[in-house]
């Protein structure tokens, strides 16, 4: 199956999850494999596979011998679903070593509050770990051959702190995919016209009867559906928002004066706009303006 087809393949499960997905999702998690050599799984909340696509992006060679040669795949799935319970439980990106020497991490996958399944980038070893596989000696009692050593020195090797680097960077990536809504609740298409003035006029007033008219339905059914596609309410997104964007300007107009700031975003009413900025951000927006500042003067003296 080429490309296309594995990504339609993802996009019709996402679908029976009642989510969909945008096809640069696939693009970046295909680059990320292709820089690194570390293959990226989403599985179902239930734990099953549904991207990539075996065919078309495979699990490493080590590990499909240790599955399908010498019967291990129970094993490697009571595994994942064991981590995947982990990292659910934790609620965090949960990084371990398998059984056969390779480390993989998973991560639980949410999207307006719902969980959608479990991400996993994999497999890779430490520059730590063992330089011969713990089932090299029962391939070859098995097989006769070396292939399985073989194949595990093939695997990608990083050092311990780049290890973390390329987890850091997955979570941004993840974090990114989630806040473009580049995976997002079916639902969200009935209401981006009203997410898309939010983000286009933060400085309109919008009221939810006016945003109900825009999407043609009710504001009870707009604010339940705000609630199930983002976690918020319509009014803790809209006020999410343009707290969001005052930083940005508090950041980009360093000399606006702050009544400036708050018109820009939607306040006519300084002290107003001063307390519910505060309330989010537990600061005032001139001690924000004095954090940007330091951290920009920072920066550029390094």
């Amino acid at each position: 199956m080429d490309k296309s087809g594995v990504l339609c393949s993802f996009i019709n499960m996402l679908e029976c999850m009642h989510h969909t997905i945008s096809q640069k999702v696939s693009e970046i998690f295909d680059l990320y494999t292709e820089l690194h050599g570390i293959r990226i799984s989403l599985f179902s909340p239930d734990g099953k596979l549904i991207y990539p696509d075996a065919v078309g992006r495979p699990n490493c060679p080590h590990c499909i011998m240790l599955r399908e040669t010498l019967g291990m795949d129970s094993k490697c799935r009571d595994l994942d679903r064991k981590m995947m319970d982990k990292a659910l439980e934790r609620q965090e990106m949960v990084t371990y070593t398998c059984h056969a020497g390779m480390m993989e991490a998973v991560a639980p996958l949410y999207v307006g509050g719902e969980l959608v399944g479990f991400v996993m980038p994999g497999q890779f070893r430490s520059g730590a770990a063992p330089d011969i596989s713990p089932y090299s000696s029962d391939w070859k009692a098995s097989q006769g051959t070396d292939a399985l050593q073989e194949e595990y020195k093939r695997t990608p090797v990083f050092p311990e702190e780049k290890i973390e680097t390329l987890l850091s960077m997955f979570r941004l990536l993840m974090e990114f995919i989630i806040s473009k809504q580049l995976i997002h609740h079916k639902d969200y298409d009935l209401l981006q016209p009203v997410i898309q003035r939010i983000h286009d006029h933060p400085e309109l007033e919008l009221p939810l009867e006016e945003a109900s008219r825009m999407v043609g339905r009710s504001p009870s059914t707009v604010t339940r559906l705000f609630k199930k596609v983002t976690g918020r309410s319509f009014k803790q997104y809209l006020v999410g928002h343009r707290m969001e964007q005052a930083v940005a300007q508090l950041k980009a107009r360093p000399n606006s004066p702050v009544a400036e700031i708050a018109l820009a975003v939607g306040y006519d009413d300084p002290l107003y706009f001063s307390r519910i900025f505060r309330k989010f951000h537990g600061i005032s927006p001139s001690e924000c303006r004095k954090s940007l500042e330091s951290k920009a003067t920072g920066a550029a003296g390094r």
